[in-house]
């Protein structure tokens, strides 16, 4: 199975267009992480920059990553793109790149988009390319390395890219072009339809979520706790109180400290830390395959999606 990852730009600043304005009953950086999580996408990183605190807060309870541009005011989109690409690197088969004021594609152009083969992938309506784009981890890899003038497409100029005709206007509209237009809003809304699973372990109480899921990964990725609250925009105290609530719980240690060293302090996940972060995400896939199937036989037809 391919390991996909998702990167939104969120991060510039525009007279015009917020992250956080509301479209329909929710923000258009919402929209952007429901639809990709709808099609099946876990991995999603938000590099953020301008009201960075406030958009974080705004979606950290969506379980996703946050990365930061420092440089946003002054910086192309192709910088925010990096950040994400540098953490997914090795995670990752494939990555989406979105432009985060384009919040209005469908999950199922995100399906035929990731399951097409190819270095370089790009959707177009009626002849006309549009957003997102899919770029393998080879090509991902050369935009890290590109220092060339025109911003991504500078560094995509190179590669031609395989287009995928897709029945969905959604790819080429920013926000202004759907912000008055209702039929449009209602046409997307309904294509959110899905089973949403909360997937939890519990003893006495819940102790292992898709919250803690994605903590422990990080953890995991980036050696520091600290770092992973930043990621996850939680506080340092709230991640300790977590990780002593799974320990009492499953009586054994899923966190181990590394104190001093000419490094500094880090911490790993235990092997029994790496077993239990695999048996969920296995258990999560299984349950949300099942879910999905179901869903399709049991819903009603006017209740399913109208993509």
């Amino acid at each position: 199975m391919k390991r996909i990852g998702a990167i939104i730009a969120a991060a510039g600043q525009n007279d015009d267009f917020e992250p956080l304005q509301t479209l329909g009953t929710i923000s258009l950086a919402e929209r952007n992480i429901v639809t990709l999580k709808h099609a099946g996408i876990t991995q999603i990183i938000v590099v953020t920059g301008y009201k960075a605190d406030e958009l974080e807060r705004h979606l950290a309870k969506y379980d996703v990553m946050f990365f930061r541009n420092p440089d946003y005011a002054c910086s192309e989109m192709i910088h925010s793109y990096r950040i994400g690409i540098s953490y997914l690197l090795n995670k990752c088969d494939k990555f989406l790149l979105m432009p985060c004021d384009i919040p209005f594609f469908t999950s199922r152009t995100i399906r035929l988009l990731t399951e097409t083969e190819g270095d370089f992938i790009q959707p177009a309506y009626q002849g006309k390319p549009g957003h997102p784009i899919v770029l393998s981890s080879h090509i991902a890899s050369e935009i890290l390395d590109y220092n060339g003038e025109g911003g991504l497409a500078g560094a995509l100029k190179t590669y031609e890219p395989y287009t995928v005709e897709v029945d969905d206007n959604g790819i080429l509209l920013e926000y202004a072009d759907v912000y008055k237009n209702t039929e449009m809003l209602q046409k997307h809304s309904s294509s959110l339809i899905r089973p949403q699973l909360n997937i939890a372990f519990a003893k006495e109480k819940v102790f292992f979520d898709s919250h803690i899921a994605l903590l422990l990964s990080l953890i995991s990725d980036l050696g520091s706790v600290s770092q992973a609250c930043k990621t996850m925009q939680i506080s340092y105290t709230r991640c300790w109180n977590m990780i002593h609530d799974i320990e009492q719980q499953t009586q054994c240690e899923l966190i181990k400290r590394n104190v001093g060293g000419r490094s500094g302090s880090s911490s790993e996940l235990t092997e029994r830390g790496r077993q239990l972060l695999y048996a969920y995400r296995q258990f999560e896939e299984v349950m949300q395959k099942h879910a999905d199937t179901e869903f399709q036989k049991i819903i009603p037809e006017w209740c399913k999606n109208k993509e």
